[in-house]
């Protein structure tokens, strides 16, 4: 029934499309434009003249074969039937085993996942060059020279383009990756190692610290903690618990992951997760609360579209509420509550040269689209010595032949969409230093941000919040510069 119904919507989504772009033509070229204009703000407009380059009829065949594709990619890796210590396990049930506190466990687990890939590399490189050459085909059936502006048309992107982006890369580059390079060093030590590899990604050799209580004690302590927090967060979360918005326990059957969706004729968002009894359970709780606070506080706004930001705004809200909420975390952890902390931003940082590697990487492809497999696995390698030097794969063949990207779902299903996340990630660190410096003021721009919703793009929502934009020169010196030196007050043996 899933696949029915999967292959359903791959078929009449392009069509639905189709119906879109002609709503999108009347409404842009209405006579009463200019009164909508001062009624609903600029956005709006921007949105549908951007939908309006990325779609005509004569690319309706291609975008149902990429849905095909797309699709393909996902069936493929559904199927992963992996052996493990006398069980069979698909890539997610594996996923624990990646950080088990024995090593050997945390190698062979990686060796069993890599095993996957490098048996069905074939089938996962023919598919990439399937959807990378459709892709381009698509860009110049509509006009463009290659697939990186309908790429960025398609993710919204009003206000920057792959030049900002890539000038924002460099800086990664510049002041991040040597910060990675200390934390990895301190990670070393921690775990008193005398090489660290790709598969020692615990932070602890006791392990992460884990949240005391149960699914029903940990939203309890969630439901004090935002009423602590302000009078909005509290009435907001009240809500959501009284009303049963909130589906948080993990059950046989249930599907995995976690998000936040609204109800947007009740004016209600939602709250799905799986909880774990990990340190996940708090940063998901936290990071879906602020999606669904940021739904919650823009439920007024005119337009359904305004509900929601583009997708690198989308995610300021909730990776800044992860941060917001620190002051909080001994209620969650007891006396590993620093522990928590140390750990969030380390894996905070650390995430951003890979992010910033995923995007380079997807812009180098849709470049040079006519090259082969064997040039992308090539040319993943190099990108990773420049943004991720301290990895190393060990004896493992398959990441170290440059096919560890393959298991990034975002680089085959949504071309571009990862350096969002990063974006949003340091804007999120700097609500961090606001919240530090003066709490009062950092909340009021907090909730200034989410009531504004999806009504201004991104460069605009920044500046609204009192943020500086990350494209900007000197933004990210700033920030890493802050948390070096926060870095550089924790005695991290006393953790």
């Amino acid at each position: 029934e899933t696949k029915a119904e999967s292959e359903y919507y791959d078929k009449i989504d392009p069509s639905m499309s189709e119906f879109s772009t002609r709503f999108a033509k009347v409404v842009v070229s209405s006579k009463y434009r200019d009164e909508l204009v001062r009624e609903w703000g600029r956005q709006y407009f921007n949105l549908l003249e951007m939908e309006l380059k990325t779609f005509d009829p004569k690319i309706k065949e291609m975008l149902i074969e990429e849905s095909k594709l797309k699709n393909e990619y996902t069936v493929l890796l559904a199927s992963a039937k992996i052996p493990f210590k006398g069980e069979t396990y698909n890539l997610t049930g594996l996923g624990p085993f990646h950080t088990d506190l024995d090593r050997g466990t945390r190698k062979s687990s990686y060796k069993a996942r890599f095993s996957f890939f490098e048996e069905n590399s074939k089938k996962l490189d023919n598919l990439y060059d399937q959807l990378v050459k459709l892709r381009h085909r698509m860009a110049l059936e509509l006009g463009y020279k290659n697939y990186i502006p309908l790429g960025y048309l398609k993710m919204s992107r009003s206000d920057y383009d792959a030049k900002a982006v890539a000038g924002y890369r460099e800086q990664i580059v510049k002041h991040v990756v040597p910060l990675a390079g200390k934390l990895y060093q301190q990670r070393k030590d921690i775990l008193n190692l005398e090489k660290l590899y790709f598969y020692d990604g615990i932070n602890f050799p006791e392990g992460n610290p884990k949240p005391e209580g149960t699914p029903d004690e940990l939203v309890a302590a969630a439901q004090k903690m935002y009423h602590e927090l302000s009078s909005e967060t509290g009435e907001f979360f009240d809500r959501m618990v009284n009303e049963k918005l909130l589906d948080l326990v993990n059950r046989k059957g249930k599907a995995g992951g976690g998000f936040c969706t609204s109800f947007p004729d009740y004016e209600r968002p939602y709250i799905f997760a799986n909880f774990n009894g990990t340190d996940h359970d708090v940063t998901v709780l936290t990071h879906e609360a602020g999606h669904a606070f940021q739904c919650y506080s823009s439920r007024k706004q005119q337009l359904v579209t305004y509900l929601w930001p583009t997708m690198e705004s989308a995610e300021i809200h909730s990776m800044s509420m992860e941060f917001i909420t620190w002051p909080w975390m001994e209620r969650f952890f007891g006396d590993q509550a620093e522990k928590f902390r140390y750990m969030h931003m380390v894996n905070a940082v650390l995430f951003l040269p890979y992010g910033a590697c995923v995007d380079h990487f997807q812009h180098w492809v849709y470049s040079n689209p006519d090259a082969t497999p064997a040039e992308r696995k090539e040319r993943w390698s190099d990108l990773e010595k420049l943004y991720l030097p301290h990895r190393d794969y060990d004896d493992m063949s398959f990441p170290k032949s440059g096919g560890v990207w393959q298991g990034q779902l975002h680089i085959y299903q949504c071309p571009f969409y990862y350096i969002d996340y990063t974006l949003a990630q340091v804007c999120a660190m700097q609500f961090w230093i606001k919240f530090d410096q003066d709490h009062d003021a950092a909340w009021k721009d907090y909730l200034s941000l989410c009531q504004e919703g999806g009504s201004r793009p991104f460069s605009e929502l920044v500046e609204l919040a009192g943020l500086s934009s990350p494209f900007e020169e000197g933004t990210l010196k700033n920030v890493v510069g802050t948390i070096k030196n926060w870095f550089d007050e924790i005695n991290v043996s006393k953790l």
